[in-house]
């Protein structure tokens, strides 16, 4: 799945071949479809691994009850090493989810729907962890999800760009 998953977010869906993906997975083209049903159905799969393996350990922290702003600034620092931390390839990929939303949103229902699921999510987990402890959490909820992604586009231009706004967005969180 991370070998699928690898292929897709460093090529975009629809500039990834089958071969690639075959060669990514050692599987050949019909394990890939008796497995998945299509090329789509693959790239199904990956996307929600992504958000379980890649979105999920970062975002769960600020889900937890009783959340707030430690685990908001820890969020954003985890963001600043995730970009700075991988290879240059890794790095310079942004968010799978994002780049799906630039490449298929205009052409597919399904797609945006994955996408809005996971802006709503961070949006959420953000909202829910500024609820008890600051004025205005909607507004500062908004600035933060835009700043997330920000940040993620950022990546994949200038990673270490990318991570020095993280850090000054944490040390803003802090302030309040």
């Amino acid at each position: 799945m991370r070998a699928a998953r690898d292929v897709f977010w460093e090529h975009g869906y629809a500039s990834t071949s089958l071969s690639q993906l075959q060669a990514a997975t050692r599987l050949s083209r019909s394990s890939l479809y008796g497995a998945f049903g299509s090329k789509r159905g693959l790239f199904e799969a990956v996307t929600q691994h992504y958000l379980d393996d890649v979105v999920g350990p970062l975002l769960e922290p600020l889900e937890v009850p009783g959340s707030g702003q430690r685990e908001i600034v820890a969020y954003f620092l985890s963001l600043s090493d995730f970009v700075t931390s991988s290879t240059r390839p890794a790095a310079t990929r942004g968010c799978l989810i994002l780049n799906t939303t630039v490449e298929l949103n205009a052409l597919d229902d399904q797609a945006t729907l994955m996408v809005q699921r996971y802006l709503d999510r961070v949006d959420a987990a953000l909202f829910a962890a500024l609820s008890a402890t600051i004025s205005d959490p909607r507004g500062k909820a908004d600035i933060l999800s835009a700043g997330q992604l920000g940040i993620m586009v950022t990546a994949r231009l200038d990673p270490i760009r990318a991570a020095a706004v993280a850090r000054a967005i944490a040390a803003e969180v802090q302030s309040w």
